[in-house]
C-alpha cells in the first residue's frame, strides 16, 4: 500500500483510534482518518472517497446497517470490526464484516487490509472490463443505426456516464483556429460554462484536453499541476477530483479529444487508461462513420475494420460479404466462406426450434438478437452475441440479411469469475459464508420434505495463530489451503465445506442417518488435520481442530440458529482440551467426548 489510505472510523472510541493509529505507524502505512458517530455524519462521510471502514460496536450504527448503506451507494468498501472478545464475532461477519479484531491484538490488521483491498481492486477491474465490452457493442450498433453526428456523440457521452462512476464526460473537436469545440457533454455540464478550451500552445491549451491533442497520447494530471491549477477551485466545486483526456484520431491524425472526470482521486491508473484508450479508438471510428455515413466506401471501411464480426447473406442465406473480424473469429478465410451457408459455423449446440424462431423473426422483418455457440475451424467452441437484421431494396423487397457478431467468450468467462468470487473464498476456493448459508437454507427446505436429518459442523483451527506468528502470513495462507483440501477429502461430494473467515471452517452434511455417523466424519476430520503439514522451505507444522456439531431438526429449526448452536459447541470443544468434537446436546454434560 504505497498510497495514502482514506479510512472512516464509525463508533470507534478514542482509545481504539489511538491503537489503530499506532499500528499503522508501526507498519509504515500512511492513513487519513475520518470519523462518524451519528447517522447524519455517516451519510456525509460516505459521499467522500473512501478505501476502508473500521467500525466499533454501536446499537444505532450496526454492522448490518453499515453494510446496507454501502450497498445502497454501490460502494465496494471492506468493513473491519474492532470488538472485545465477548462479542459474537460470527454474527458480526454474518452481518457484513470482512474480519473482526480485538483492540489489544491488531497484528493481523494490515495484512488483512492488503488482502481485502486487493480483492476489491480485482472485482473492480473485472467489472470495468465487462462494462467496456458492452459499451463497445453499443457503439457498433450506433454506427449501424446511422444516427446523425450530434445524436451519436451525445449518446456515447451519456452512456459512459450511465455505465461508469464518472461525474463529467465531454467530447471536443479540434478546430483550425486552435480552439476545442465541445460537441457532446454529459454529467456536470455547468463545469464547462465560461471556460475556454484550446489545443494550441497557449495558457488555455496547456490543460489536459489541449495536451492530449498535441501529444496524440492520453494525459491525466493532478489538479495541483501548474497547467491546470487555475481550474482546481472550479473542479472541486463540481466534485471533479481526477481527469483523463484521450485523443481521438485515425492514422496518426488527431481530430478531437474524449475527456472524462471522476469523483475519486487517482481514478485513472495505467490499466484503466489502457482500456479507455481502446474504447476511444472505437469512438473515433463511430464519429467518422456518422460524419460521412452517406458514403458507402467509408461505411464499408468502418464495418471491415470493426472489432465485431459482420457478414451479409442473400435472402436464401448464402454469404456474399464479410469483414476481417469474421475470418478471425471463425478461422475460415474469405475464399472458404464466400458462397457458403452460415451453417458452416454450427456447433450443434442449438436445436431446430432455436433456428426456427430466428428465421421466423427475420423473415417477418424483425431484428433478431441472441447468443450462439459457434465452432471454430480448428474445432474449439466460442460464444457470440449475434444481431440479424433484414435488408430491403428500394422497392421494399427483402433481399439480404446483415449479421453482426460480438465474441462474448471472454465476457462469459469474466461473468463466471465474478460470480465465483462473490460466493467463494479467494484464498482456498471454498464456498464463503454467503454460499454456505444459502446451501444450509436449501438443505433445510429439502429435509423438511423428506423428514431426514442434516448436521452442521463449526470448526476452528487450534494453534493457527502460532503458525502465523512464527512462520509468517504467507505460510499461514499455505496452511489454510492445505487444511481446506484435507477437509474436502473427508466428506462426500454432496456435502459442503466452507471457510467463513480466518481459521474458521464449516461443514454441512446431508442425508445424515444418526449422530454416530456424524461422529465418524468428525473423527475423520480430526485425524486428517492433526497430521503434519509441510509448508515448504523446511517448515513442517502441526495443528488440530475444535469441532462443534448441531443437528437439524433436533437442535435448531432455522439456519442461523443451527450455525450459532454449532459455534457454541465448538467453544466447548476448545475450552475442554481442543482436538475434539462436541455435539450441542453435550453442552450440559460434564464429560467431553
Amino acid at each position: 500500500m504505497t498510497t495514502r489510505l482514506s479510512i472512516l472510523l464509525v463508533a470507534v472510541s478514542d482509545d481504539v483510534a489511538l491503537r489503530l493509529d499506532g499500528r499503522f505507524r508501526e507498519e509504515g502505512v500512511e492513513v487519513a482518518f475520518r470519523r462518524a458517530d451519528t447517522a447524519e455524519a455517516l451519510a456525509g462521510a460516505l459521499s467522500e472517497p473512501l478505501n476502508l471502514l473500521i467500525a466499533g460496536i454501536s446499537p444505532l450504527l450496526t454492522i448490518r446497517l453499515l453494510a446496507t448503506e454501502l450497498q445502497v451507494r454501490s460502494l465496494d468498501v471492506p468493513i473491519l470490526v474492532v470488538a472485545e472478545a465477548a462479542r459474537n464475532h460470527a454474527q458480526l461477519m454474518r452481518d457484513g464484516a470482512q474480519d473482526v479484531f480485538l483492540p489489544r491484538d491488531l497484528s493481523r490488521l494490515v495484512p488483512v487490509i492488503r488482502r481485502e483491498l486487493t480483492a476489491a481492486v480485482q472485482r473492480l477491474q473485472l467489472s470495468e472490463q465487462v462494462v467496456i465490452t458492452h459499451l463497445l457493442q453499443e457503439v457498433d450498433e450506433f454506427i449501424l443505426q446511422r444516427d446523425d453526428f450530434s445524436t451519436l456523440v451525445n449518446r456515447i457521452a451519456q452512456r459512459i456516464i450511465e455505465l461508469f462512476d464518472f461525474r463529467l464526460v465531454w467530447i471536443g473537436l479540434k478546430e483550425g483556429d486552435g480552439s476545442i469545440n465541445a460537441i457532446a457533454v454529459a454529467g456536470a455540464k455547468d463545469y464547462l460554462k465560461e471556460i475556454t478550451m484550446r489545443w494550441d500552445d497557449t495558457p488555455q491549451g496547456r490543460a489536459t484536453p489541449g495536451q492530449a491533442i498535441r501529444r496524440g497520447a492520453p494525459v491525466s494530471l493532478s489538479w495541483d499541476a501548474p497547467e491546470v491549477s487555475h481550474l482546481r477551485e472550479r473542479a472541486e466545486h463540481y466534485g471533479l477530483r481526477s481527469s483523463l483526456s484521450l485523443p481521438l484520431g485515425v492514422k496518426g491524425e488527431v481530430i478531437g479529444v474524449l475527456n472524462i472526470y471522476s469523483p475519486h482521486e487517482h481514478a485513472f491508473g495505467e490499466a484503466v487508461i489502457a482500456r479507455l484508450s481502446a474504447f476511444a479508438s472505437r469512438v473515433t471510428v463511430a464519429m467518422l462513420a456518422a460524419q460521412e455515413q452517406q458514403e458507402l466506401r467509408l461505411l464499408e471501411l468502418a464495418m471491415s475494420n470493426a472489432a465485431n464480426a459482420m457478414f451479409i447473406t442473400r435472402s436464401d442465406g448464402v454469404i456474399e460479404w464479410m469483414n476481417e473480424a469474421l475470418q478471425q473469429f471463425s478461422g475460415y478465410s474469405m475464399e472458404a466462406l464466400l458462397g457458403q451457408d452460415p451453417r458452416i459455423f454450427s456447433s450443434g449446440q442449438q436445436d431446430a426450434a432455436f433456428w426456427h424462431e430466428m428465421w421466423q423473426a427475420v423473415l417477418s422483418g424483425q431484428v433478431w438478437r441472441g447468443d450462439i455457440v459457434n465452432q471454430h475451424r480448428d474445432g474449439h467452441l466460442y460464444t457470440v452475441n449475434q444481431n440479424v437484421s433484414p435488408l430491403y431494396d428500394l422497392s421494399g423487397r427483402l433481399t439480404h440479411f446483415l449479421a453482426v457478431q460480438q465474441d462474448i467468450s471472454e465476457k462469459k468467462r469474466l461473468e463466471q469469475e465474478i460470480r465465483f468470487m462473490a460466493y467463494h473464498d479467494a484464498l482456498t476456493g471454498l464456498p464463503n459464508r454467503i454460499l454456505f448459508q444459502d446451501r444450509v437454507q436449501h438443505a433445510i427446505v429439502q429435509v423438511r420434505r423428506t423428514r431426514k436429518m442434516l448436521a452442521l459442523m463449526f470448526m476452528d483451527l487450534d494453534g493457527f495463530k502460532a503458525v502465523n506468528d512464527t512462520c509468517g502470513h504467507a505460510k499461514g495462507d499455505a496452511l489454510l489451503r492445505q487444511v481446506a483440501e484435507r477437509m474436502k477429502s473427508c466428506v462426500r461430494s454432496g456435502d459442503t465445506v466452507a471457510r467463513l473467515a480466518g481459521d474458521e471452517f464449516t461443514v454441512l452434511l446431508l442425508d445424515v442417518q444418526d449422530a454416530s455417523s456424524v461422529a465418524q466424519i468428525a473423527q475423520k476430520l480430526l485425524t486428517s488435520v492433526s497430521q503434519p503439514f509441510d509448508l515448504g522451505d523446511g517448515q513442517v507444522v502441526e495443528v488440530t481442530l475444535s469441532i462443534g456439531i448441531s443437528l437439524f431438526p433436533k437442535d435448531a429449526s432455522e439456519g442461523d440458529a443451527l450455525l450459532s448452536s454449532a459455534d457454541r459447541a465448538m467453544y466447548r470443544a476448545k475450552n475442554t482440551g481442543k482436538n475434539r468434537y462436541v455435539f450441542l446436546s453435550q453442552l450440559n454434560d460434564n464429560e467431553p467426548n
